[in-house]
């Protein structure tokens, strides 16, 4: 039963082309639907993260941007914690006295103290120093067991916001795998915008009063002034990181508040190595940003750097901040991709692997589509370093690998089945072998029709009606049947093509529709193989009181028409031609002579270096105008001295003779042959040809052709 549209359906499973593009746009929706997974986002961010391995890092020195950290030194030196805010302070006023130019203190101070006088402390040196700006956050508080939260900013205390200090949100938010990549420009409470440390920063180092007034959000951008920050999703824009941690100049806090009037508890830490920071202008004109750095303070993060190099440190998040401030300030802002370019790109990817698959084979295309791959990361990787834009790498690398595995798939089951098919349709024509290896090459059949240089072999049975005749029917089949399988046999062994059988008759073609160099050569050892099978048959025949047969073979080289000839309703992929029609006539030709297998001479020219032949004449068959040299195909190879000394060299003398009009010497030459062949039918035939030419000589103008007027 069959299905609606099925033979639709074959034929488009047949169609190269078009059944390609359905695979490569299959592969592009499968694509599609698998970067929906968080899975697939995470190779997409690891591909992210290798780029900035690739690029490696760079220079900060230019951003003069300083981090001051909280780390082990410092909390063992000071021996406390946390420490209190008078040494905040006096951080701060240090800082100023050395000349900074901005000071970002990521550490919240959003309640008050438990001694009042320590935020008086801190008050005082921020009023002071005035270029400082502290952290707060905006809270987000999540109720179990209803749908409901409550956002709310938590600024620093108003009595230091009074003091004149600046703040900005420390927040930073995570990609799903837990690395930083992200950072945010603003969020938005009660219609109001908050901004973070880095961004806040940004806008105070541009000295103007009405910069927030310039501030716009077009979707896809963020725009301070001229300043344009491409966003990556609605509140964020991407860090440029501009290495691993400690890419910037890094101090321990320690350092900064141990001058000359500050006493450490241990005095062999107690330096004042600050005063030498003062002396040679460390921090002068520099922005500077305080806060946690020590990893027992939980505010360190993992960034694309993390692990780089061998080495797995995480980043503080006061560099992240810093990493963004730098971010700004260069301008040098990380792009990703339209999200139409990608799904555009994903298409060609597909699409170009789907080419490769096609053009070539499954082995030497893996190959180039790997190069494809590899050159599509260089490019991503190109783009990252050079043009700061992320191209999505996952997405069309996914596409190219499902559609060059569909297509493999695709083209290995058509392959297979069209193996299948040929094998069935030329198994009873040719061996395995030559099938196998015309397949293994793609040298399928053109059944469209060509002209190739090809050798055709014809064979027949003497006499085989009067075999027929004087045989029982079963008698008949079973001989034929053994001699036919014999016969083919010979045929497949040597590479030729059984093109068909008329009754006793075989048609074999060397050289089509797989092509070989040799195909002369193996027509003729086809030929003498058939005669020697022939002779064991004959030999066991003639032990079992059967009676036997003799054949004729014919064999001509030349240009035939190669392809599926035939009605609509019956067709054959056979040879036809001149050259095809001379080479049955040859065959019939041994009937003359008394020969076995005679050849063309473009058969003998073909191979002339190994066969072993003798000139039998000139002769013009029936149906072709010009004459051709035929020759008697003794061997390949070496033949017994007797053999050449007689068969081929004093017949050749002989024949010299004879066209030479020198008949009496002919004839001497001719019954030495037959004097050890007296059965040689050639010899046979120019004896009395020279007879009946001394009985009445040939004209003058004899050009020493024979006619056939039968075929």
């Amino acid at each position: 039963m069959d299905f609606p549209f099925q033979n639709s359906l074959q034929k488009l499973w047949k169609s190269k082309w078009p059944f390609g593009g359905i695979v490569a746009f299959l592969a592009v929706l499968l694509t599609l639907v698998l970067s929906l997974f968080p899975q697939f986002e995470n190779f997409e961010l690891d591909s992210y993260d290798f780029r900035f391995v690739i690029r490696g890092a760079l220079d900060t020195e230019e951003d003069n941007i300083v981090i001051v950290g909280i780390d082990e030194q410092s909390i063992i030196g000071l021996q406390r914690w946390p420490f209190p805010r008078s040494y905040h302070a006096k951080v701060i006023l240090n800082l100023f006295d050395a000349g900074a130019r901005l000071i970002i203190v990521d550490i919240e101070f959003t309640e008050p103290a438990k001694e009042p006088r320590q935020d008086m402390i801190l008050g005082g040196a921020i009023r002071r120093a005035g270029n400082v700006i502290l952290a707060g956050k905006l809270v987000t508080e999540e109720f179990s067991g209803r749908d409901t939260r409550n956002i709310y900013p938590l600024p620093p205390e108003k009595l230091f916001l009074d003091a004149g200090a600046q703040w900005g949100l420390a927040n930073i938010d995570e990609d799903p795998d837990g690395f930083i990549r992200r950072y945010l420009l603003f969020q938005m409470h009660n219609e109001r915008r908050y901004y973070p440390l880095s961004l806040k920063a940004y806008l105070l180092l541009q000295n103007d009063p009405d910069i927030t007034s310039k501030i716009t959000d077009y979707g896809e951008e963020f725009e301070i002034g001229d300043l344009r920050i491409p966003k990556i999703d609605f509140f964020n824009m991407l860090i440029n990181f501009r290495g691993p941690a400690k890419s910037f100049p890094t101090y321990s806090y320690t350092d900064i508040i141990d001058d000359a009037q500050f006493k450490l508890p241990h005095d062999d830490d107690d330096t004042d190595i600050f005063e030498l920071h003062k002396l040679e202008g460390t921090f002068k004109d520099k922005i500077v940003i305080i806060g946690a750095s020590a990893e027992e303070l939980q505010d360190t993060k993992f960034t694309p750097f993390f692990g780089s190099a061998g080495m797995k440190t995480k980043m503080p998040g006061i560099e992240v901040h810093a990493n963004a401030l730098s971010t700004l300030l260069r301008g040098d802002f990380i792009s990703p991709q339209s999200r139409w370019v990608t799904i555009l790109m994903i298409f060609v990817m597909a699409a170009a692997s789907m080419v490769i698959t096609k053009w070539l084979k499954p082995f030497r295309g893996l190959f180039v589509v790997m190069a494809l791959i590899l050159g599509y990361f260089l490019w991503t990787a190109f783009a990252f370093s050079k043009l700061q834009l992320w191209v999505e790498f996952v997405t069309p690398m996914t596409a190219i690998v499902l559609s060059y595995i569909g297509n493999v798939v695709h083209q290995t089951l058509t392959e297979q089945r069209e193996r299948i098919r040929v094998k069935k349709s030329w198994e009873h024509f040719m061996s395995q072998s030559v099938i196998d290896e015309m397949l293994d090459k793609g040298e399928l059949p053109k059944f469209g029709g060509e002209r190739k240089e090809l050798t055709v072999l014809f064979s027949d049975i003497r006499s085989f009606t009067t075999f027929t005749e004087s045989h029982k029917p079963n008698e008949v089949v079973n001989a034929l049947n053994e001699y036919l399988t014999e016969m083919v046999d010979v045929i497949f062994k040597n590479n030729g093509t059984l093109d068909k059988f008329v009754g006793d008759e075989i048609m074999a073609v060397y050289g089509a529709p797989h092509y070989f160099k040799e195909h002369a050569e193996k027509a003729c050892i086809t030929a003498l193989e058939m005669v020697k099978r022939l002779r064991a048959m004959q030999k066991k025949w003639s032990a079992n009181n059967q009676d036997y047969f003799q054949i004729g073979i014919g064999i001509n080289s030349g240009k035939m028409i190669l392809g599926n000839l035939g009605s609509s309703q019956l067709f054959d992929y056979t040879v036809i031609g001149d050259d095809v029609n001379l080479g049955a006539r040859l065959e019939g030709v041994n009937k003359q002579y008394g020969t076995t297998i005679t050849i063309s001479e473009f058969t003998q020219r073909a191979v002339r270096r190994k066969a072993k032949v003798r000139e039998l004449d000139v002769v013009r068959v029936k149906g072709k105008k010009k004459p051709v040299r035929i020759f008697e195909l003794r061997g390949m190879g070496s033949l017994a001295s007797i053999e050449q000394d007689l068969i081929i060299d004093v017949f050749t003398e002989a024949l010299n003779y004879y066209k030479q009009l020198k008949f009496y010497q002919a004839i001497t030459q001719f019954k030495r042959v037959l004097r050890y062949f007296p059965t040689d039918g050639p010899t046979r035939v120019y004896i009395k040809r020279c007879l009946d030419f001394i009985e009445n000589p040939p004209p003058e103008n004899w050009d020493g052709v024979y006619d056939f007027t039968t075929k």
